[in-house]
């Protein structure tokens, strides 16, 4: 902050599902000059995917889908709908790109702009999902595409509006009074406002480039605080949201056809493994097992991390996302997101 690298952040730790340390930094929002708090609500980009994976193994539960059904089932008439299946797209190897990586790159800010209704924002994702990049099973490719298609399922297959469903089945029963499926129309009270660097600006920052929360969708479209994402970890480790087994399943790191964990390249060029399961990353974290995920979203990017046998919880959100340039990692990768907070001067979780 005192780099103007960030206006504010907001730091959660949690022991068992007991708050130890929770704190706000610096401002939530610059104009009003309002102190950003732990309960300060700011959007969490990608982190949402694991909600997402949450409500589709619940109702999988319920006997309304399974993880092995294709597309096909519930979209016929979706590209490659018949190789596509849940368990594939959970994971990120059923070999759909992202949609944000539009051509030119800047057009996904001009996309991101517009409300759609669910059977637009279908129609968006089949005119981006024409080719698969491989075939399913076969590769590890980060999908935003293949969440917001699973927001699609969710609301196909409950026949209710994704918002509603997670609302009723997670975030109310949690306790989750500060969560939300986004909308940019909601009055919320303690909203902190998102930024983008400009060291040009007098204060260093600009505001963030508007976006729809119908974009990100099922990928990313939810709000949250520190102190609430511990919680929903707690609850979510702890066994209070899903059967042992679905929670298994979620918490495996996935293999391809050929039994083997895939493997993607890093910034220096090398292979390295990727551990992920149903939309939460299950890498180790120096030695301990661990589950977590990263988000980055217009003005916003946030971490949450648990360390599954210690039952410790760390959950940080800045309101700043780096600075507003053309790219196509609209919604960023777990990786991606720790390499924008070592660049912004924080620790890493």
């Amino acid at each position: 902050m005192a780099e103007r690298l960030t206006p504010g952040l907001q730091v959660c730790v949690s022991h068992h599902g007991k708050v130890v340390f929770s704190e706000g930094f610096g401002k939530a929002d610059l104009e009003w000059g309002m102190p950003m708090t732990p309960t300060s609500v700011c959007r969490i980009g990608s982190v949402s995917k694991q909600f997402t994976a949450a409500a589709v193994l619940l109702l999988a539960q319920d006997g309304k889908l399974s993880l092995d059904d294709k597309l096909s089932r519930f979209f016929p008439d979706f590209p490659n709908a018949e190789r596509l299946t849940l368990h594939r797209m959970l994971s990120h190897t059923a070999g759909l790109g992202n949609y944000t990586a539009t051509t030119p790159p800047e057009l996904v800010w001009q996309q991101s702009r517009t409300d759609r209704s669910s059977a637009e924002i279908l129609d968006l994702m089949r005119a981006s999902s024409a080719k698969l990049i491989f075939e399913p099973g076969t590769d590890y490719r980060y999908s935003n595409t293949g969440f917001v298609l699973l927001g699609l399922v969710i609301e196909k297959a409950t026949d209710r509006p994704y918002r509603d469903v997670l609302q009723t089945r997670l975030f109310a029963p949690l306790g989750l009074t500060r969560t939300a499926v986004d909308s940019v129309t909601e009055i919320v009270p303690r909203r902190a406002a998102g930024y983008s660097n400009d060291p040009a600006a007098p204060s260093g920052f600009d505001n963030a480039s508007f976006t729809s929360m119908t974009y990100p969708a099922g990928a990313g479209a939810i709000r949250s605080t520190c102190e609430d994402l511990c919680a929903w970890h707690a609850a979510l480790l702890g066994g209070r949201v899903l059967q042992p087994a679905m929670l298994s399943a979620m918490l495996t790191p996935v293999t391809l056809n050929d039994g083997s964990l895939p493997t993607q390249k890093d910034r220096k060029g090398e292979a390295t493994t990727v551990r992920y399961g149903f939309g939460i990353g299950v890498s180790p974290i120096e030695g301990h097992r661990a589950a977590s995920h990263g988000g980055n979203i217009q003005g916003f990017a946030s971490n949450l991390e648990t360390l599954r046998d210690a039952g410790l919880s760390i959950a940080m959100i800045i309101n700043s996302d780096g600075g507003a340039k053309p790219t196509p990692a609209f919604i960023a990768a777990p990786a991606e997101i720790q390499t924008s907070l070592r660049t912004a001067g924080l620790a890493e979780l």
